[in-house]
């Protein structure tokens, strides 16, 4: 018999037991009933990993298709994970200094980033296919082998570099930082997309779940109203004219009149978006748009506008300016050359100050006022572009005694150059105001293309007054202050204006001036309005008429000779030929020099290209024993800018089609040339 004792220890283990199980089931059915649910989406959870999908950022082209922002991918190469006790500072010492030898950058960067407490860090990002095979070859690789992750990652390339670098700005890890990136980074980003992967123990992704997938929508493209070619002329005639007056700065817009149309909008310094790290805050700035200046003679638009809309002044009323003088409470007004008496249209044309302000003050500050505002003058114009200043224009209620007659030169009122260039711009179309356009078009992911219309804000002028201006204007550059904007074969209407620089504080006025020119091309159907306004020059001269008006010629003698550039106008001599081009004359195709022929117009032009016998030659008038012919440098491969200094120094001058570098020439290198002949040099983008 089983003592009562044992019988007692079983009933109880038979109880526990029951109780365990009966326990142990309520807790399966409270897990499989209550929390299945749960447990099951903490299981998906911990098998499944959300990747997140990158959109591709939207390209950006210029108005004849050049990319002048996209998207590449490249190698960048992180450590995760690694192990401290693994590893010690001699060993990442070295692997930084060997990463520093391909890569150029600081090994003490290198090793801070390392160094940091996350758990992931980079070492290079963004390394091109060679490097990275160079990396990989690196002898410190193996030994930090385990914890590299390689991952591809797209980063933003500016082919153009510096050209139209302030108005593109500039983006960094998808995101836009700057300038016209940032101003419209919503269009060009896209949207993120995911995908669910199911992944092992390892966290090691196997497969892919076909049903949980949200692609990516990429960004649109956009297509800009820049002309790239024009941008790169207007930057380099802009740098040059810096240079030779040793200037602080400058800025140049170009505006199609037609539409509002910003052709160029180019300041210095410059700036370039690849490395935009290595460039000061101030260079980002889009200066034609956030800049304002007191804008000088060139303001002397408005009263010239109103003087002819009223019906106040007609072209021809005599004006009494013979004392050059004019007091105005405590201010005098002067003319830096003194007049006896000038027509209003001889007033617009030598930029006499007395005449003008004389035309202001008969007009009256209400009607003043009133055209001041309808060129939208203290007003945003509206541009697409981040960090626009309205300008300043106080209204009548606040105005001194002097106001008036300063404002009609173009002080106590302050523009940015995009204003100004757009006021110029209803002259030239008509007498309508425009809202400057940087959008072209708009390239949708479903193949849709949205075209940004013509705005037209108001009109401020009669058709009548507009064509009457132009022909005032036509007669600046033909005999009043800027003669030196002409250009051969063509009629250039523009105004030229010269205006000192408030000090720093705000209270009167330094020594230093602004030279700026207005200029509408051609005058008899302007197809481009240029502002050039250069800041402080400092040598030879400062007047808008010496010193910013042979910029407008320099860019427009550049524009004539570009294919499909914004000017289709041509210059035509009296038998209806091209004057910018030679004859084509019937040649043999030996190398002999030809002694010398008549132009388009009867007579000679010196370093004109002639197409003899199927290849190039070029014709020199002159029997070219004036001087011994030397052979022509090669400058393939060069910039421009280097390519036109080395031609330069041989006394030869490039005719330059195209922008970027130099791809051909024409004639080619080693031919015997004469000192002033031209070299056609063609050109293409940076690689």
């Amino acid at each position: 018999m089983v003592a009562k004792s044992c019988m007692r220890r079983l009933t109880l283990l038979a109880v526990v037991g029951v109780v365990l199980c009966a326990g142990l089931g309520i807790r399966i059915a409270l897990i499989q009933i209550r929390d299945g649910e749960a447990y099951r989406q903490r299981a998906r959870d911990q098998q499944h990993r959300v990747v997140t999908i990158d959109p591709r950022r939207g390209r950006i082209f210029d108005r004849n298709r050049n990319t002048l922002a996209l998207s590449v991918e490249f190698d960048s190469f992180g450590i995760q994970d690694l192990d401290r006790d693994r590893y010690g500072p001699s060993d990442i010492g070295n692997l930084a200094v060997q990463l520093s030898q391909i890569t150029g950058e600081d090994p003490q960067h290198i090793i801070d980033r390392v160094s940091e407490t996350s758990d992931f860090r980079y070492l290079v990002r963004w390394v091109n296919p060679e490097t990275s095979e160079r990396i990989r070859s690196l002898s410190t690789y193996p030994l930090f082998e385990p914890y590299i992750r390689t991952q591809k990652e797209a980063r933003r390339v500016y082919p153009y570099r510096t050209a139209a670098g302030q108005i593109l700005g500039f983006s960094v890890d998808g995101s836009g930082r700057a300038g016209f990136e940032m101003e419209h980074n919503q269009l060009l980003s896209g949207l993120e997309g995911y995908s669910v992967v199911q992944i092992d123990a390892q966290r090691r992704a196997y497969s892919w779940l076909d049903a949980y997938q949200n692609p990516a929508e990429n960004g649109a493209d956009v297509v800009l109203t820049i002309d790239i070619a024009a941008q790169v002329a207007a930057e380099e005639a802009l740098e040059e004219a810096i240079a030779w007056h040793g200037a602080l700065g400058g800025m140049v817009i170009m505006m199609d009149p037609a539409n509002g149309d910003i052709l160029a909008m180019a300041s210095s310094p410059d700036f370039d978006p690849n490395t935009p790290g290595r460039f000061p805050f101030e260079a980002q700035k889009i200066r034609p748009v956030v800049d304002i200046y007191e804008p000088g003679s060139t303001f002397k638009i408005v009263a010239a506008t109103a003087a002819l809309e009223t019906g106040a002044f007609s072209l021809e009323d005599r004006i009494d300016t013979s004392a050059g003088r004019i007091e105005v409470g405590a201010q005098t007004i002067s003319d830096h050359e003194v007049y006896d008496e000038l027509s209003v249209r001889e007033v617009i044309e030598r930029s006499s100050n007395v005449g003008t302000v004389k035309i202001a003050l008969a007009l009256g500050e209400k009607e003043f006022f009133k055209y001041t505002r309808a060129f939208g003058f203290g007003m945003k114009t509206g541009v697409a572009l981040p960090g626009e200043a309205r300008g300043i224009l106080h209204k009548p209620a606040v105005w001194s005694m002097s106001t008036l007659p300063a404002m009609a030169i173009g002080y106590g009122v302050s523009v940015t150059g995009v204003q100004l260039a757009t006021a110029y711009c209803a002259v030239a179309n008509g007498g309508l105001l425009l809202r400057p356009r940087i959008i072209r078009s708009i390239l949708r992911n479903d193949g849709s293309v949205q075209t940004e219309p013509r705005f037209v804000v108001r009109r401020v002028m009669k058709e009548e007054t507009a064509e009457a201006l132009l022909g005032v204007f036509a007669g600046v550059v033909d005999q009043g202050t800027g003669t030196k904007a002409a250009v051969t074969g063509f009629k250039v209407a523009g105004k030229t204006g010269t205006a000192w620089k408030t000090r720093e504080d705000g209270r009167g006025y330094t020594r230093n001036y602004r030279s700026s020119f207005a200029g509408m091309f051609p005058a008899n159907d302007p197809e481009i309005v240029v502002l050039v306004m250069i800041d402080e020059p400092k040598k030879r001269g400062f007047y808008g008429g010496s010193v910013a008006a042979p910029v407008f010629n320099k860019i427009v003698r550049r524009l004539v000779h570009l294919p499909d550039g914004p000017v289709e106008s041509v210059p035509e001599s009296d038998d209806g030929l091209p004057l910018h081009l030679a004859s084509i004359k019937p040649g043999s195709s030996s190398g002999s020099r030809p002694q010398g022929s008549a132009t388009a117009s009867g007579g000679p032009m010196t370093g004109d290209l002639l197409q003899l016998g199927g290849h190039w030659e070029i014709e020199r008038p002159g029997t070219g024993a004036e001087q011994a012919p030397v052979p022509l440098p090669s400058v393939t491969g060069m910039s421009v800018r280097e390519a036109v200094r080395t031609l330069a120094e041989q006394g030869i001058e490039a005719t330059i089609v195209g922008k970027g570098y130099v791809r051909r020439q024409i004639p080619s290198p080693g031919r015997m040339v004469y000192p002033g002949d031209r070299c056609l040099i063609e050109c293409g983008p940076y690689n």
